[in-house]
């Protein structure tokens, strides 16, 4: 199962530098395109490193995630914040029946979490959920990996050695389906006392922007920015990864 042992070694895997970047990005982010509440929900939320500095921020902080493993890595980590956190486990898909509507100022999805939804109809869903649970005026961000990175800059090998854990990463294109496929194998332990072995398998989808655009406004959402990563530039032919920005509008009570 996808993110199960790997909860344990994620953080220290060096995962956790990617929420670290995002917490910086998004403030600026914040400032651009200000939201008036304080209430967040984080989709795929995993082990809550973006919930922890928002709620230090002052936050009410909400996750969700399909992993019931790096959830109680996320409520490890979220149990002595000094705001309401709640934790729920649920497919990003079904937001709109996991929370109710018209909760949120914010909502996050971060770290090509919306590339794991392959098919066209599940990412619509997604987008549909959240225009659901955002208030009139509510805010939405998320990034996705580019067709550029997934099937050019993303390699095909990949290894990674620290104290106590060992991955090694596979991963291939079609660019039929515009699916990237990797499989992630870890090695848990040490070499005292040997090493535990896991798999997981990883697929992402490359949108097309008109494609992902067309969707936001489908779902209800008008867009504000779209943005090359961590940037604040207009995306180009070998951005690697795009930042999406999305409104509520304000006469929207659905």
């Amino acid at each position: 199962m996808t993110y199960q042992r790997y909860a344990t070694v994620y953080d220290g895997s060096g995962q956790i530098r990617f929420a670290l970047l995002t917490a910086l990005y998004l403030e600026e982010l914040l400032q651009r395109h200000p939201v008036y509440g304080r209430r967040v929900l984080d989709v795929a939320c995993g082990t809550g490193t973006l919930l922890a500095i928002l709620a230090e921020r002052g936050w009410q902080v909400t996750g969700v995630d399909a992993s019931a493993a790096m959830l109680a890595q996320a409520a490890a980590k979220l149990a002595e914040v000094p705001v309401p956190v709640e934790l729920r486990q649920g497919d990003m898909r079904e937001l709109a029946q996991l929370l109710p509507a018209h909760t949120f100022d914010l909502v996050t999805c971060t770290y090509d979490s919306l590339n794991y939804l392959i098919g066209s109809h599940d990412l619509a869903a997604c987008l549909r959920g959240v225009a659901r649970v955002l208030v009139p005026g509510g805010l939405f961000v998320a990034d996705m990996n580019t067709r550029h990175f997934l099937a050019v800059d993303w390699g095909e090998y990949a290894f990674h050695e620290q104290p106590g854990y060992v991955q090694v990463e596979r991963t291939h294109f079609d660019p039929a389906a515009n699916l990237s496929t990797m499989w992630l194998t870890g090695f848990i332990g040490n070499d005292r006392d040997g090493y535990e072995r896991f798999d997981e398998l990883h697929i992402e989808r490359a949108y097309p922007n008109d494609l992902v655009a067309a969707l936001i406004e489908a779902a209800g959402l008008k867009i504000e920015g779209c943005y090359d990563g961590f940037t604040f530039q207009p995306p180009t032919d070998t951005t690697q990864r795009i930042c999406w920005v999305a409104r509520k509008p304000l006469c929207q009570n659905y």
